[in-house]
């Protein structure tokens, strides 16, 4: 008789623990296996890596942390006149580390919008002018004593924000997955930045940059445009 009832008990335990797991919701359960991914990007803003790490059990939450890296200076030669060039030397670099959130509204479709901050710590380009011989401007000869170096630079912000959309998903659901994004930074109002020495210093240059500032206050926005690869790690 003993035996008897301690069976019913454990039975009816069981099925009470049972009962109470079913009623647990599955998106509130954390699982021990956390899905991430690495992905690889190539577009104009440059190569870039990033981490991603799954939200929501959904498949539709990821988190995205990374960043991309593009660097230009090679020496440019235009010709000012016949026989006479200016050459410019930039120093052009996108260095962006970024955080972001991305979500696919729609279940069975890779379509997704993304949205973060990023921060770039070079947010300037700048370029070096010189003569690289007498220049012969209708009949004005400067030599490249007399046009001398000058500095000219843009700079922004370097807290960045960033929105974006397109096709792939972060964590693919085989083992490789391509995607598309395109998206554009938000890097704030550019200031001119003018240095300079030679000719330059007879005019009054230095009273025309709040003009030019005044003209490059919309360009506030840096588009970008990458292929993605992505890499299911579990």
């Amino acid at each position: 008789m003993v035996r008897i009832c301690l069976c019913a008990f454990v039975c009816w335990l069981s099925q009470k623990e049972l009962k109470a797991a079913q009623f647990v919701p599955p998106d509130s359960i954390i699982t021990q296996s956390f899905y991430q991914s690495i992905s690889v990007q190539i577009g104009t803003t440059g190569p870039g890596v990033y981490y991603n790490r799954l939200l929501s059990r959904s498949n539709r939450l990821t988190l995205r942390v990374g960043g991309q890296y593009f660097a230009y200076r090679k020496l440019i030669r235009v010709e000012a006149a016949t026989d006479s060039y200016i050459q410019i030397k930039p120093d052009l670099m996108i260095g962006i580390a970024q955080a972001n959130l991305k979500w696919h509204p729609f279940p069975r479709s890779s379509f997704f919008v993304t949205g973060g901050l990023g921060y770039t710590w070079h947010p300037a380009m700048r370029f070096v002018i010189t003569a690289e011989n007498t220049l012969n401007l209708d009949g004005l000869e400067l030599t490249p004593e007399d046009v001398g170096t000058v500095n000219l630079g843009f700079r922004w912000h370097p807290v960045v924000g960033y929105l974006g959309w397109g096709f792939g998903r972060s964590l693919p659901n085989k083992r490789l997955g391509v995607g598309f994004e395109m998206g554009v930074f938000y890097i704030g109002k550019p200031s001119v930045q003018l240095d300079y020495e030679g000719f330059l210093e007879t005019t009054t240059i230095d009273q025309q940059v709040p003009t030019v500032e005044r003209n490059l206050s919309n360009y506030r926005y840096l588009p970008s445009i990458n292929v993605t690869l992505s890499y299911k790690l579990n």
